[in-house]
């Protein structure tokens, strides 16, 4: 085999902006952060939420209320293993991955993460009747990482075999 036809064997690769891959990974850094802090607020009690427990801005109230949690599971948890997730899909490889399986996942994963922001935040104004600030830094980045998806996905061109990266 040459070199020239082990190059034309290896599948091509995609091209991606430079800042998409870094950028999801640091919002995704931040949510697992905050998300951890919120799981382990929500299982000792000798951690407390650093946030207001009283009027509008009630970080307790939310994280207590039967709307944190979905089939049993605190929704902190899920928020962890949300941006576990997120982490293996915005790693550098998985962005230049030519795999659509790999991208579909992503879209996938990014979706579900705005429809559940969505559902938290209808809850918090209109069942719970309080704000929680961290769960909010939550929200606000996966409607971001959303967004760089979506932008990153769009702005994408796949590489001709033995091309070099733009």
């Amino acid at each position: 085999m040459t070199a020239a036809s082990a190059t034309d064997a290896r599948p091509p690769q995609r091209w991606v902006p430079g800042w998409v891959a870094p950028v999801s990974l640091l919002l995704v850094a931040g949510g697992l952060a905050v998300s951890i802090y919120l799981t382990i607020t929500h299982y000792t009690t000798h951690v407390r939420l650093a946030c207001s427990a009283s009027g509008v801005i009630d970080c307790q109230k939310v994280t207590t209320s039967p709307q944190s949690y979905i089939a049993g599971i605190p929704v902190a948890d899920l928020g962890v293993l949300f941006f576990v997730v997120g982490a293996a899909l915005c790693l550098p490889a998985a962005w230049r991955s030519p795999v659509p399986a790999v991208r579909y996942a992503r879209v996938a994963w990014a979706v579900a993460g705005v429809a559940m922001v969505v559902r938290l935040v209808y809850a918090e104004l209109f069942q719970i009747d309080a704000i929680c600030l961290w769960c909010t830094v939550v929200h606000v980045i996966s409607v971001v990482l959303f967004a760089v998806v979506l932008v990153g996905e769009a702005m994408a061109v796949q590489a001709a075999p033995g091309s070099a990266a733009r």
